[in-house]
């Protein structure tokens, strides 16, 4: 399937073609991987060529979330070359400089509780996707696999998670500390982490 069919299946044509144009002309080629557990996307530069990748997801609202933000560091890495911090103003700016430029706010405001969450997002983005509890459980109910966030849990509650056993133990600010039952060594896991409850 060409990146294009793909991208079609998330936006209308238009939408979709305008992002290829926009890539292209950055020298930059947009690929669709499959799923990895580490990271939804990235971003890379080889020599005057750049790449951006994006995981496959049925959730439409994941998927383009995290294009913008891997189209924001090719816009900011064409403007300040490797100078600035990688998720520093600049990316920030043009995180939403890209988001309204390509106006998402068409795809995201079919459902109001995604769009409040998503504009939250944009007053400050994060570094890293999936961390936001508040836009993960707004775009949970359109995934298809079931699961809970883990901060749903109380601690000492044991649940799964990347074919892993753990134990909850303390709630930071942003992620869980876990003990994994298999080597009994301690984890920092997202608190917006989707598990499964041992019962």
């Amino acid at each position: 399937m060409s990146v294009l069919t793909y991208l079609e299946q998330h936006l209308p044509t238009k939408k979709a073609l305008a992002i290829l144009d926009y890539s292209r002309q950055h020298n930059c080629t947009i690929k669709v991987t499959r799923p990895r557990k580490t990271k939804l996307g990235d971003f890379r530069q080889h020599g005057n060529k750049q790449s951006i990748s994006v995981n496959q997801n049925t959730n439409s609202f994941r998927f383009l979330l995290t294009l913008i933000h891997e189209l924001a560091h090719l816009e900011t890495f064409v403007m300040y070359n490797n100078r600035v911090q990688p998720h520093g103003l600049e990316w920030k700016h043009n995180f939403k400089k890209l988001y309204n430029h390509f106006d998402m706010d068409e795809e995201f405001s079919v459902d109001k509780d995604v769009l409040r969450a998503v504009h939250h997002e944009l007053e400050n983005p994060k570094a890293c996707s999936g961390v936001n509890a508040s836009i993960e459980r707004s775009f949970a109910k359109y995934d298809e696999d079931g699961g809970v966030f883990l901060d749903q849990l109380s601690e000492g509650e044991l649940f799964m998670f990347r074919n892993q056993q753990y134990k909850k133990l303390e709630t930071r600010r942003t992620r869980v500390m876990c003990l994994n039952l298999k080597n009994k060594r301690k984890y920092l896991i997202s608190i917006a982490a989707k598990v499964e409850l041992i019962s």
